[in-house]
């Protein structure tokens, strides 16, 4: 059983997660909406420190944890109808170039269709939050 954390209120996150519920023939996800704080910290005290508002996570049955990019691509593994994909995410180069392209993508959801005000913090927002 694959954990997913994510951030429920998110248009663009809730879509994207809905094709890959959809896809999970085999049911091995487990979706967490992070704004569910209290219930995310008790269930996973790993992610007592996560940065929710920028990338989701995924909590492996060993407990390993892994985020944005690496979390998604775990996330591919729990199904053989999202192994075509997995090529596309171990090719070389995307270990250094695809969390820079998540990092955007998250920092840019608003133009993927999330219409949540939250999606539409700048980087120089986000970094001031207490």
């Amino acid at each position: 059983m694959l954990h997913v954390i994510y951030d429920g209120q998110c248009g663009f996150c809730v879509r994207a997660l809905r094709i890959c519920r959809a896809l999970d023939v085999r049911g091995s996800l487990r979706f967490h909406d992070a704004n569910a704080r209290v219930h995310v910290h008790e269930t996973f005290p790993e992610l007592h420190a996560a940065d929710f508002d920028d990338a989701m996570f995924a909590v492996a049955p060993d407990r390993g944890v892994t985020r944005g990019f690496f979390a998604f691509r775990r996330v591919l593994w729990e199904s053989p109808l999202m192994w075509p994909f997995l090529p596309l995410f171990y090719f070389p180069g995307t270990r250094w170039l695809g969390p820079r392209v998540y990092a955007w993508v998250a920092k840019n959801r608003r133009r993927f269709g999330c219409d949540n005000d939250r999606c539409d913090l700048s980087a120089s927002s986000r970094d001031s939050r207490p």
